[in-house]
């Protein structure tokens, strides 16, 4: 009987040491009385829908502790095969050299230090990257891009952000031939979600935009010398039942695949 119950749990996970590890970037919150979970303490966390959709992948996703150890963060980086950075809160707008302005979004500056930090050990190590809504935000920033703060207040009242939860389609975007979003979407354009009052304003050099909205947002865009560096504006995890967007993470995890098999 004590067999048994011991070894269920090995057998279910037998196969994931052939499964790339996928570290995930999680939000963080410092104390605050309102909330009803740990409300003295610091938390991280992370939506459940970014470690489902690696899991479906063959993805074993690893939400990583916050530290600013530059020890820890290279052994993370060392032992992951490949990076999401999920959505949040605003990025402060110190990184590319503006004021903040006034939002309904307080920065994180402790998720900033951390995401920052961790991306430059990711980078030299060249393991791949997929980024979402925030973590394009952040990946344009630490390239050396900029942000339009306020889309509302800036660019009038577009589509972009649409009721927490929603699963629905907002809008269109039009894909550049030969990227890796074509490739997966097959048309040339593709439905998503949105729900960002930020975008991208100038683009890093090092960056090539390869989808836009209607009003000329930048909706997603790799990097032009990195093995695999895939950035969308909008939520993929909250639409997995549309195959397209599943698909980001499969070929994510494929690209993370064959370098956990380069390395072993």
């Amino acid at each position: 009987m004590c067999n048994s119950a011991i070894s269920k749990p090995f057998s279910m996970y037998s196969s994931d040491s052939h499964r790339p590890i996928i570290g995930i970037s999680p939000g963080f919150a410092g104390p605050d009385s309102t909330r009803k979970i740990a409300s003295a303490g610091r938390i991280v966390f992370c939506d459940m829908n970014y470690i489902e959709c690696t899991e479906n992948a063959q993805g074993l996703p690893f939400v990583l502790p916050f530290t600013y150890d530059r020890d820890r963060l290279q052994r993370y980086a060392d032992y992951i095969d490949g990076l999401i950075l999920i959505g949040g809160a605003d990025v402060h707008p110190q990184r590319y050299g503006q004021d903040l302005e006034p939002t309904e979004q307080e920065p994180v500056l402790e998720r900033d230090e951390f995401e920052f930090e961790l991306l430059e050990v990711v980078m030299e190590r060249e393991k791949p990257i997929l980024a979402i809504c925030r973590g394009h935000q952040v990946l344009n920033i630490f390239f050396g891009g900029t942000l339009i703060q306020d889309i509302p207040s800036k660019l009038g009242p577009v589509h972009h952000m649409q009721e927490v939860g929603s699963q629905s389609i907002a809008h269109s975007v039009t894909i550049e031939p030969g990227s890796i979003l074509k490739r997966l979407a097959g048309g040339a354009t593709m439905g998503v979600n949105s729900f960002h009052h930020q975008c991208v304003d100038r683009l890093a050099d090092s960056l090539r935009v390869t989808a836009r909205s209607e009003e000329g947002i930048v909706e997603a865009f790799e990097h032009q010398s990195h093995p695999y560096l895939h950035s969308v504006q909008w939520h993929p995890e909250r639409m997995r039942r549309f195959p397209q967007h599943q698909l980001l993470f499969s070929d994510f995890v494929r690209a993370c695949r064959e370098v956990k098999v380069e390395v072993i």
